[in-house]
């Protein structure tokens, strides 16, 4: 329950729009929440949130919340590194306890190509700080017994990281926002044109009417493209749709957050309440718009899960439900001022990583907006990179492949 019913209700106003704002937001997920947050912060006032559902209804309310410090590429950790610390801070400067905790995460293995790889990338975490730890077959299957009987195993890596809870962040933020009387949130409201004059931003129309602002945030994620193409501004971004099912509560016996790439990508936690939830990823999922959940799905998943884990066969699935991923040719974000619009903002493209990263590249990203030079970790998802490139590909290689390319591929 609120512990500041006024102040929500100020902020989940239903009346008529302001005739202006300092700034647009579309989208009320976890981007656009903490976009406001940290702008608030800096003192913008006048703020609009347009939200075409209500908050978290997109990716941020249909995902399990994994924030995993171990990537790829030194790049990226670094960047994931800071965002997992923006986590842990988050409950103690909102004042709302955010769920977050350490289950510890594991890469389980099948080939000796995903060992050695995998060796490489310990050894550039430890030299990042990050303790990763590389583990033969037989470790893996004492961290984590469902995995007996099941498909051979390579081996593992390991890292103490870490786990949130989407509605918990979303109700957090809710709550801060309405203490600060400087943000107002439209909710059930679609933006259906964008106005532009002198090459910049004027006003956002939508199905409730015409909001003066010269700046737009595009934190609309699986529709940030069609957010774009109503203000002419060229993105590569594809909606693709991710299914997720979870089992009735048991036991709790599963104490890390597995995922697999090979041969097939999939994933499995259990919860706090003991509930276990997984999913495995359709590699012909066509791209659009679809939060529906399919029968083929849980076919997909119970038949590899079975093969790989055969300590989950026995649990009963109670729920399934769908969400969307923005993804990128290069499965990194688009976060900054597009050259393309004076006035037009990108944060999307996520690619699946929108929960880990936004709370602390939206913190760059509003310091960016009030003035400051451009924070380092922000380069590495320039808004404009695929412009001119054909946009560089289409994203669906395998895993691995992805971050092995030159990080200036897919650049200008």
């Amino acid at each position: 329950m609120s512990r500041d019913v006024a102040g929500l209700a100020r902020l989940l106003d239903a009346g008529p729009l302001p005739a202006r704002a300092s700034l647009v937001i579309v989208g009320a997920g976890i981007t656009g929440l903490s976009f406001a947050r940290w702008l608030s912060a800096l003192g913008l006032r006048d703020m609009l949130i347009v939200e075409r559902a209500y908050p978290g209804a997109g990716a941020t309310g249909r995902n399990v919340a994994r924030l995993r410090a171990m990537q790829l590429t030194e790049e990226l950790c670094h960047v994931a590194v800071a965002a997992q610390a923006t986590y842990d801070r988050m409950g103690e400067e909102l004042g709302f306890n955010v769920l977050f905790y350490r289950l510890g995460y594991l890469w389980a293995l099948y080939e000796a190509e995903e060992m050695e790889r995998m060796a490489r990338a310990v050894e550039m975490h430890h030299r990042l700080g990050i303790d990763s730890r590389l583990l033969a077959p037989d470790d893996v299957l004492r961290l984590v017994p469902v995995f007996r009987g099941g498909d051979p195993l390579a081996g593992g890596v390991v890292h103490d990281d870490a786990i949130v809870h989407h509605d918990a962040v979303v109700w957090a933020h809710l709550e801060h926002l309405a203490a600060t009387g400087r943000v107002r949130i439209a909710s059930g409201t679609n933006v259906v044109g964008v106005a532009r004059g002198d090459g910049g931003v004027r006003a956002v129309l939508t199905d409730r009417g015409r909001v003066e602002t010269r700046h737009v945030l595009n934190a609309a994620d699986a529709w940030s493209n069609a957010l774009n193409g109503l203000a002419a501004v060229h993105a590569p971004n594809r909606p693709l749709r991710r299914e997720v099912l979870v089992t009735a509560p048991v036991h709790r016996a599963i104490d890390k957050a597995v995922t697999f790439y090979r041969p097939t990508e999939g994933w499995f936690n259990q919860t706090l309440r003991g509930e276990v939830v997984m999913g495995v990823v359709d590699p012909d999922e066509p791209v659009g718009h679809d939060q529906r959940s399919s029968s083929d799905f849980l076919r997909r998943t119970a038949r590899l899960m079975v093969r790989k884990a055969p300590g989950l066969a026995d649990l009963t699935v109670i729920r399934q439900w769908a969400g969307m991923y923005d993804v990128t040719p290069d499965h990194l974000p688009l976060v900054g001022q597009t050259g393309q619009l004076e006035g037009w903002w990108q944060a999307n493209g996520w690619s699946g990583r929108g929960m880990l990263l936004a709370p602390y590249l939206t913190r760059l990203l509003a310091e960016r907006f009030m003035g400051a030079e451009p924070h380092p970790h922000l380069a590495l998802f320039e808004p404009d990179r695929f412009v001119g490139t054909g946009d560089a590909g289409n994203g669906d290689e395998d895993y691995y492949a992805r971050y092995a390319r030159p990080r200036d591929a897919t650049r200008r």
